[in-house]
């Protein structure tokens, strides 16, 4: 894993998150820290490098559905 392709696919994913969301920068910035999604990018690194952005943000979105059951 390269950080630049991965620093990448975080950003490229926190705006399309903020976009699809429709959440100011600031929220989705602390959305995506305080459940650590940068962490589950990198974590999910060789799987999110092969699809697209639509599906890996669907993953993220099913992602953060799993924490909130388990709450």
């Amino acid at each position: 894993m390269q950080k630049e392709d991965l620093y990448q696919i975080q950003v490229r994913l926190f705006r399309l998150a903020q976009l699809k969301w429709n959440i100011s920068a600031a929220k989705c910035s602390e959305l995506f820290n305080k459940y650590d999604i940068y962490g589950y990018i990198e974590a999910c690194y060789d799987f999110f490098h092969e699809q697209g952005d639509e599906a890996n943000l669907s993953d993220i979105e099913k992602y953060l559905e799993n924490l909130r059951c388990k709450k």
